[in-house]
C-alpha cells in the first residue's frame, strides 16, 4: 500500500541545513544539506517509524490528502514479516 504525507520545510538558523518532518508521523524529522538529500533521510526514517508502529500493532496513520504544497510516498506493507 501507499502511504502519502504532507512535509514541511525549514532552514535551520544556525547551521543553514534543510530541516523535513512529517505533522502526520508525529512530526517525525530528519535534515540534510539539500532539499533533495533532507527528503530521502526523512524517507528512511519514515519508513522505519512505520515499521515500527506495525511491529507495535499501532495504526498506521493514513494518508494525508494531497492539496497544495510536497508530499512524501511510501510503499509499505503493514503485515509484518514472519521470521
Amino acid at each position: 500500500m501507499i502511504y502519502t504525507y504532507r512535509v514541511t520545510f525549514e532552514t535551520d538558523s544556525t547551521t543553514g541545513k534543510i530541516v523535513v518532518s512529517l505533522p502526520s508521523l508525529n512530526y517525525t524529522a530528519d535534515f540534510g544539506p539539500t532539499v533533495e538529500e533532507a527528503l530521502e533521510n526523512l524517507k528512511e526514517l519514515a519508513q522505519g517509524f512505520l515499521e515500527i508502529l506495525a511491529e507495535q500493532g499501532k495504526p498506521i496513520p493514513p494518508s494525508d490528502p494531497v492539496t497544495d504544497g510536497v508530499y512524501l510516498s511510501l510503499q509499505f506493507d503493514k503485515t509484518p514479516l514472519l521470521v
